[in-house]
């Protein structure tokens, strides 16, 4: 067994932290769910539409895609992708998450996806 290096978070060292955040260990079928998920933000996008791009930043990035309604003074679901377990967002792009909020629109709210 590897000797453990300093902790950088509570007890782990810096290959245990990196470890937990690996979703490969705790999801084998991973490339199977990934496929999926830009399955369903394809299908997602026919319903609801291509967002609107607004800029929070510099970079192409950093954009909020803002899925409208045609409704009016309609509530607003905000999703927020951290990653899964604590914020390890590694891979994907935004478009690739829209089926996350595809009911919203249709419900009389409005979607922003950071």
């Amino acid at each position: 067994m590897p000797e453990k290096g300093p902790p950088v978070f509570l007890d782990y060292d810096q290959a245990a932290l990196d470890a937990a955040y690996d979703q490969a260990a705790y999801a084998p079928n991973r490339e199977q769910l990934i496929k999926r998920r830009i399955s369903d933000s394809k299908l997602a996008c026919l319903h609801v539409g291509e967002p609107e791009r607004v800029a929070y930043g510099p970079a192409e990035i950093e954009r909020l895609d803002i899925y409208r309604t045609r409704h009016a003074a309609a509530p607003v679901f905000v999703f927020i992708h951290g990653g899964i377990h604590g914020g390890a967002w590694r891979s994907g792009r935004s478009k690739d998450f829209r089926d996350a909020g595809r009911d919203v629109p249709r419900r009389r709210g409005a979607l922003c996806r950071a």
